[in-house]
């Protein structure tokens, strides 16, 4: 199957060689063109990011011309551009295809910068790295590329009317040649008159030749002006760039600073009030163990480790409202005091709740610094920070509590309806975000 020119022959040390086309740059000291190595039988180039050379040049086209094997060792070359591409010094027709051989001079517009030779190199068959270009760079360049197109479209128009009618004159000041010649041969008394005649119109062509050589000196003096101009408002939009961009990080260390001080400052009045509240329930335990041991003195008591006994005083009269046994299987209906609930769900709210997402629990996990939060939370700080978002310890292991997970649904079952839905649609926008990063995963795997 015939793919390229490329001719393979076995070499002494077992090495595959090929014979590569190469377009050689002919301005290697001033200029910021470099070889071409055309790897592939349809070589584009241009100034677009989908060809396979890409010059970032105005002069350049988008598209500005193909390269084609044509088999048996031919090459050819077609004209895509809006510019000019010269094969020897001629220019080639837009849509033209012409042949190209080796030593062939081709120039991609009118800077002589991109003035290439072609040519057959033996090489290595090895991959040729082509130039990648930053996407972010290249749309900024473009952009400010952009604003100078319209003045340049504008001055290639004045410059080609002017080449236009400068053609014109010299076509018709041929054609005078012509017909001066032509008296030339058929009058032959006034031989001097004519002599002094075409001299003047040879002079005359002289002085239009220097002027459109000035003109066109002019022109890339002040195309040579405008590139200076553009190179120094992008050093200096840079500049603006990098300083908005390292103000905006200063800032942004700054409120990060400011979240960890509220943080610490929370944590700190969190771990005040749930002090508080171990001292309040101690004490609560203490006056209804002396409360019961009055009021019944003959009953059998409770033994402490067969359940945990939850004991809510009316602080009226200092009586026991209910008591509820959490550590029972059974699944017979409890009847629980709307007082007790308060006081369960407080003690929940306050002790059972995520500090990122400021729910209960959902898949409990536990870190070495003994905090505990919801998976998806703790799944999705770490990675961002691979540290505690409250003692800001390193993460060195993460473990799941089924203990919290299991307490939280049986005392979920005793509470209001409200908190039972509201938990359900909780639980089922973490699965739904759970499975969308599953599949998200696969696919980069894939």
């Amino acid at each position: 199957m015939e793919t390229t020119n490329m001719k393979r022959r076995s070499m002494p040390d077992n090495e595959v060689k090929i014979l590569e086309p190469i377009l050689v740059t002919l301005n290697r000291n001033d200029s910021a063109a470099r070889d071409i190595h055309i790897d592939k039988p349809e070589f584009k180039i241009g100034r677009a990011r989908d060809n396979d050379e890409i010059i970032l040049d105005l002069l350049i086209s988008r598209k500005h011309c193909v390269i084609r094997y044509q088999g048996n060792g031919e090459w050819t070359i077609k004209d895509l551009s809006s510019s000019y591409t010269f094969v020897n010094d001629v220019v080639l027709e837009l849509g033209s295809t012409r042949k190209i051989f080796v030593g062939d001079i081709i120039q991609f517009s009118t800077n002589s910068d991109y003035k290439y030779v072609f040519t057959l190199n033996l090489t290595e068959e090895t991959n040729c790295k082509r130039q990648r270009i930053d996407k972010q760079l290249f749309y900024e360049v473009f952009t400010e590329q952009k604003t100078s197109v319209e003045t340049q479209k504008s001055q290639k128009k004045e410059l080609k009317d002017k080449l236009e009618n400068k053609q014109k004159e010299q076509l018709e000041l041929k054609e005078e040649l012509n017909v001066l010649l032509k008296q030339w041969d058929m009058v032959h008394n006034d031989k001097e008159g004519l002599k002094n005649r075409i001299e003047k119109l040879k002079d005359k062509i002289a002085t239009k030749r220097e002027k459109w050589q000035e003109a066109l000196d002019l022109s890339k003096q002040e195309k040579k002006l405008v590139e200076i101009k553009m190179r120094k408002q992008m050093g200096k939009w840079r500049e603006e760039q990098q300083a908005g961009w390292k103000s905006l990080m200063e800032n942004i260390v700054m409120e990060e600073k400011y979240i960890q001080a509220q943080l610490l400052t929370e944590k700190i009045e969190l771990e005040e009030k749930l002090k508080e509240t171990e001292k309040a329930l101690k004490d609560k335990e203490i006056k209804s163990e002396s409360i019961q041991s009055k009021n019944a003195p003959g009953s059998s008591m409770l033994q402490e480790d067969s359940c945990i006994v939850l004991e809510v005083l009316d602080t009226s009269n200092l009586r026991i409202i209910d008591t509820i046994d959490l550590t029972k299987n059974n699944t017979d209906n409890v009847i629980v005091p709307i007082g007790a609930m308060d006081t369960v769900s407080n003690i929940m709210d306050e002790q059972l709740t995520c500090s990122v997402c400021s729910e209960l629990f959902i898949k409990a996990t536990t870190l070495n610094c003994m905090h505990t939060f919801c998976f998806h939370c703790i799944d999705t700080w770490n990675k961002k920070r691979k540290e505690c978002p409250v003692c800001r310890a390193s993460v060195k292991s993460m473990n799941r509590s089924l203990v919290l997970d299991n307490f939280i649904e049986k005392m979920l079952d005793k509470l209001s309806m409200h908190m039972k839905d509201r938990r359900a649609e909780i639980v089922e926008e973490r699965e739904a975000l759970e499975r969308e990063e599953n599949v998200y995963n696969e696919q980069e795997i894939e």
